[in-house]
Parts: structure tokens; C-alpha cells; sequence
């Protein structure tokens, strides 16, 4: 007999056998047991979760007259469970993908007002559904709405954002989960004890891992696990099934990477590229590894969620307990952006290259990157701020200059600015009791204890706790203060 792939072998005949999709099997095995079966379904979800199995069960047990004995489980002794395939004339199965043209949709409009051969419901099966094109889904709007109450459609999709509205509307939907990791892994465990293949927990866990929650993938995966050694399948032979780069060269890539190593990165790229290593499976791989770091860092219950064999995951913890969670965090980052990147450059090894140098030197707290970040944005906003925002100034009240500058600033904003001679002709400072001093010339001295003390001083107190002093410099001449009275300006008026 010719070999059958597992996939197909083990595919669920039975709601039961449906994993991870509890959700949705609870609600269409009571819909069967109580009759109130809908007209039309949408299934929709990722790839290998089970839509087309769950349609193929549902069809066959909504035509099941013993259906409701077995809990809602097509019972597989009568005619309309035995019947599989094009023979069984009340289920039909159709591939919207070879399929898409208008009329396609016409003749299941026209075929669909005849009655069921054997069961009570004519069951139309349409996988991958959102490749019909507009005019087929226009054709069938009218049958999904009011179909002859013999009629049943179940659409299948895993791109459910690319059917019409209008087509939505019509359906029950249902939208199918990735499956938990520890369900695929016990899922592989039960099909490996029935074919008599023996293995370790960690390589059925990696199994699963690799999967990730598709039911098909990790079954697949399996498969192609199976025949590669003819005893025991241990972690290691996953590992190198699946393609997955060397863990001890991960491990010291990784390492060298946190430990800022910058000969060793080097070194250890180009032993995996020169071991024939694809660059982006290199950079995917990191970064699952660096996750992992992060998960031994921060779950005091770690290999309970990694599942890794124990000399591993105490090599794991030891290189996470060394390095902090901002760095793991920053890493991530950056591996996991370069990922789309490295698909469309030139010479991905030098962009993978650069990338781990650049993660290597950073601490992870602050970086080049992100101060260049923040000064653009800040740019940008003093760009798009309008004239009165423009006036805005940050006073280092540490710097007496810094809050003469602000005190000006103030003043112009509430149209009482300080004359240019006081503004110039002013030298500031603080004493040794922080007070805030102003030492100025015979001129601008007498300005400010005639016209602008109080002023001052309201404004000094806003950035100086200290009290305002103005001193008088002494050490000028007449003539030099006959100079600077000129330059404060004609229209000066005490009070």
C-alpha cells in the first residue's frame, strides 16, 4: 500500500479530534444537537488550524441521522458518513483558488435548487474562498441570503480581509486560533506513540515550536522527522532537520554579541555562513534565541515555557543572569527590524554584519540611534511651532546668564522690554548666598532702581530663590557714563 503522509493519515474525522479550536466546535456540535443549523458559515484563520476539517466534519454530521447520539460526531457507519469524496453527492467540495470566475458562481446558483440524494442538507465546501473574483461574489449574494432551506454554504479563508462586506453579512463567521504549543506537542506525542516511533519530550517540544500553532505545519514537520533516524529521535536531530542553525554556534554568536566581542562576531558569522547558513535564518534564529535569554531573565518558571533539555537551559540562564533586560530588549529590537531588510539588500552578511557590531557596542540604555531620533523630532516641532511657541526658552537656573536671558525673554513676551543699554550694559552673577546680582553702570543703574526694580525682581523670583541686587560699577568714567546714558535710548521716563 502506497505510504499516506501523517497529515492526511491523522486528519480529525470527528469534533473530537479537533485540537486547540474549542471555541468554535462547542458551538457547531450544539447547533447540530439542538437543530438550529445556520445557512452559512465563514471559517476563517491561519493556515493548518483545521477550517477545512471542521467544514468536512460539519457537513457530515448535519446529514448524520444518529448525529445527536454521539454527541454531535458524525456516527461513520451510514450512508452519508461512509460516503467520501466526488461519490458523496450531497457534499460538494470546490476550490475558489482554480475556480474564481463568474460562472462558477452561476452554476452553483442553478445547481443549487436541487435537493439532497440521501441527507437533509446539500453542502457546498468553498476553500479559499476570497480568491473569487467581484463578479462571482456578486452572483452568489442573493443565493447566500436566501438559499432553499435545503442549502448550506461553508466558506474557508485564511484572508478574510479580502471578502466583500456584503458577503460577511450573509455568514455566521468563525474565526479559528493558532493552537498553544504544549497541544501540538502532545497532539505529535499521540501520533508518534501510535506509529511506534520512540522520542524525547525535547524534540517533540521543538516540533511543536517550529510550527507555530499550525496544526499541519508541525504535523508535517513531524513527518519529515520521522525517517531520520531509526531510533530514538533526540532534540539534536530536529535541530537539523528543520535547518535550524547550529545551537552552539547561536550560543556563541549570541554571546559574543552581549558581551561586546567584537572579533569574535566576526569570527563566528562567518563560520555559519561558510557552513552554508542562509543570513536570514541566521538573524530569525538569533533573535528567537535572544527571546529566550529574555524569557530565562524574566519567568521564575522558565523551562517550563522554553521545554529545553536542562545542560541547555542552564547555558541559556547563565548568559541571561549576565546581561541586563534593557540590552535583551534593545537587541530584539534591532534583529527583528533588519529582518524585512535583509530579504531586498545587496549583500545581506553586511547588513547582518553591521547590525550585530552596532547591538554589541550599546549598552541598550541610550544610543546613537535614538538621540538622532529625538533631536529630528525636536527639529520638527520647533519647525511647526508657531511664532508665539518659537518664544519659548529653557532656563538653567544654575546659570545667572541663562536667567538674565530668560528674564529679557519674559518681559518682550508681556511688551515690556527691557531697553537694549539695560539688556547690554548689565554684567549678572551670584553672590555667596545665591542672590541674584546685577552689576551695571551709573546709567542703566539708575534705570533700573527708577523704573525696572520691581519688574526685575518679580522675575528673578520665578528662577533664583535669592533676593535681586543691583550694585553700581564704580570704576567708570564720566564720559563713558555720558556714553551709555546715550545708548539706552531719548524716550526714558522715571517715575
Amino acid at each position: 500500500m502506497a505510504y499516506v503522509a501523517l497529515y492526511r493519515k491523522y486528519r480529525p474525522q470527528t469534533f473530537d479530534e479537533v485540537i486547540g479550536q474549542d471555541h468554535i466546535i462547542n458551538t457547531l456540535r450544539n447547533q447540530i444537537l439542538q437543530g438550529k443549523v445556520s445557512h452559512a458559515y465563514l471559517f476563517c484563520g491561519t493556515r493548518g488550524t483545521g477550517k477545512t476539517s471542521t467544514a468536512k466534519i460539519f457537513a457530515r454530521a448535519v446529514n448524520c441521522p444518529h448525529a445527536a447520539e454521539h454527541n454531535g460526531n458524525p456516527c461513520g457507519d451510514c450512508v452519508s458518513c461512509n460516503t467520501v469524496g466526488n461519490a458523496n453527492l450531497d457534499i460538494i467540495e470546490m476550490d475558489a483558488a482554480s475556480n474564481n470566475g463568474v460562472d462558477y458562481a452561476r452554476d452553483i446558483r442553478e445547481k443549487v435548487q436541487y435537493p439532497p440524494v440521501n441527507g437533509k442538507y446539500k453542502v457546498y465546501i468553498i476553500d479559499e474562498v476570497h480568491m473569487l473574483s467581484v463578479g462571482a461574489f456578486n452572483a452568489l449574494l442573493k443565493t447566500l441570503e436566501e438559499p432553499p432551506e435545503h442549502a448550506l454554504f461553508i466558506l474557508c479563508t485564511t484572508e478574510v480581509h479580502k471578502i466583500p462586506a456584503t458577503i460577511l453579512s450573509r455568514c455566521m463567521r468563525f474565526d479559528f486560533r493558532l493552537v498553544p504549543t504544549p497541544l501540538l506537542a502532545a497532539h505529535i506525542a499521540a501520533i508518534y506513540d501510535k506509529e511506534g516511533k520512540k522520542y524525547t519530550k525535547e524534540a517533540v517540544a521543538a516540533i511543536a515550536q517550529a510550527g507555530e500553532g499550525s496544526v499541519r505545519d508541525s504535523v508535517s514537520i513531524a513527518d519529515r522527522c520521522y525517517s531520520v533516524s531509526e531510533g530514538q529521535l533526540e532534540y539534536s536531530d530536529v535541530l537539523g532537520v528543520l535547518g535550524v542553525s547550529s545551537k552552539n554556534s547561536i550560543v556563541a554568536l549570541a554571546k559574543a554579541i552581549l558581551t561586546n566581542a567584537t572579533a569574535d562576531i566576526l569570527t563566528e558569522i562567518h563560520k555559519a555562513v561558510s557552513d552554508g547558513k542562509d543570513i536570514g535564518r541566521l538573524n530569525k534564529d538569533l533573535s528567537l534565541y535572544i527571546r529566550d535569554l529574555l524569557t530565562a531573565k524574566l519567568c521564575p518558571d522558565a523551562n517550563g515555557i522554553l521545554m529545553l533539555p536542562q545542560d541547555v537551559y542552564e547555558q541559556l540562564k547563565d548568559l541571561a543572569d549576565s546581561v541586563t533586560v534593557k540590552k535583551l530588549l534593545y537587541a530584539i529590537d534591532q534583529f527583528v527590524n533588519v529582518e524585512t531588510a535583509l530579504k531586498y539588500a545587496l549583500s545581506p552578511l553586511i547588513l547582518f554584519e553591521a547590525t550585530a557590531l552596532k547591538v554589541a557596542s550599546s549598552t541598550g540604555e541610550v544610543d546613537y540611534d535614538g538621540l538622532n531620533k529625538r533631536v529630528t523630532r525636536l527639529e520638527q516641532l520647533s519647525q511647526d511651532m508657531s511664532g508665539e511657541s518659537r518664544s519659548v526658552y529653557v532656563v538653567d537656573k544654575t546659570d545667572p546668564k541663562s536667567i538674565w536671558r530668560g528674564v529679557k525673554m519674559a518681559l518682550d513676551a508681556r511688551n515690556e522690554p527691557l531697553l537694549t543699554g539695560v539688556w547690554s550694559d548689565v554684567q549678572v552673577s551670584f553672590d555667596s548666598r545665591r542672590n541674584f546680582v546685577l552689576r551695571c553702570s551709573e546709567g542703566a543703574y539708575w534705570l533700573i532702581e527708577n523704573k525696572y526694580k520691581k519688574i526685575l525682581q518679580a522675575e528673578v523670583a520665578q528662577f533664583c530663590d535669592g533676593q535681586l541686587i543691583v550694585e553700581l560699577d564704580k570704576s567708570t568714567s564720566q564720559s563713558d557714563i555720558d556714553k551709555q546714558l546715550g545708548a539706552l535710548g531719548t524716550n526714558v521716563k522715571f517715575d
